[in-house]
């Protein structure tokens, strides 16, 4: 009993502070809320509210912050990656663009061959393989004697005699390069002099070092001048007269006093080529 009359004791004593906190919450807020002069008890319970108040917000105010600028970090970073991969794509766009534009230079070249092989039909043909060790002896293409390519035709590159075939199956064939170590076929040529006056000799073999074609048999009285252009001569019946090789860089006197040695800068190194023309006589294919 006396247990019960205790505990609704504490129920009316809960309910009075409770009564009290609300009217003194009730008359800080108006005392806050007037302008009137406040008493020091207001001014402190203003203050003390206030500045409870605000401790209150900080961590939530901090919390805010820091969320703000995680999401400003995350975009950041979005844009970033966003930009970062726009330039990879726009890298390699530029860099396809550029190996368009100089499979489309090779082509024109080999295009633009010449009406002076109108007695030669043209096949265009393309790379296939080509030896990292013997880089400057060969490569192969894919065009064989079924197109109608045989050995010892001559191949143009870039507008440039480069070789000729010395090899042929039925679906590729293989080109021996003007550059080999190995160059079983010397190649008649003649260099212009002046007033379509020529001089007349064999290319021999290629200086790797130099990156010079050598030219033999030429007689010591000539006098040739430097940068002169260089072509093949036609003769001998195997490759057409007229093909590009380069244009004179040296000019030396052999061993014996006798001849001239002339060293010829190719027009094309053939680095890169993707795609050569195989020149076919006509009355070949007959």
């Amino acid at each position: 009993m006396r247990l019960k009359k205790s505990s609704e004791r504490m129920k009316r004593y809960g309910f009075l502070i409770l009564l009290i906190v609300v009217i003194l919450l009730g008359f800080t807020a108006y005392s806050i809320s007037t302008d009137r002069k406040l008493t020091w008890i207001e001014s402190m319970t203003k203050e003390t509210v206030l500045k409870t108040g605000d401790i209150l917000a900080t961590p939530f105010r901090v919390i805010k912050e820091k969320t703000t600028l995680l999401f400003e970090k995350e975009e950041i970073y979005k844009q970033y990656e966003d930009l970062k991969k726009k330039f990879v794509v726009q890298e390699q766009l530029e860099e396809e663009i550029k190996e368009l534009k100089d499979e489309n230079e090779e082509l024109k070249e080999l295009l633009e061959l010449g009406d002076s092989l109108l007695e030669f039909d043209k096949i265009y043909a393309t790379v296939i393989s080509r030896d990292s060790t013997y880089w400057l002896d060969s490569f192969v293409i894919n065009k064989g004697s079924k197109d109608g390519i045989s050995t010892n035709m001559a191949v143009m590159g870039n507008g440039t005699f480069i070789g000729y075939i010395s090899q042929v199956g039925k679906t590729t064939s293989t080109v021996k390069l003007l550059t080999s170590s190995n160059l079983e076929n010397k190649v008649s040529i003649k260099i212009e002099l002046s007033n379509h006056q020529f001089a007349y000799g064999l290319l021999t073999s290629y200086d790797s070092k130099k990156g010079v074609y050598q030219i033999e048999g030429i007689s010591d009285y000539v006098d040739i001048p430097i940068s002169a252009s260089v072509t093949t001569t036609g003769l001998g019946d195997r490759f057409p007269s007229g093909l590009i090789l380069g244009n004179v860089q040296d000019i030396k006197t052999d061993s014996f006093d006798l001849a001239k040695v002339v060293s010829v800068k190719p027009k094309e190194i053939n680095d890169n080529l993707s795609f050569v023309t195989v020149l076919v006589r006509k009355d070949a294919e007959s």
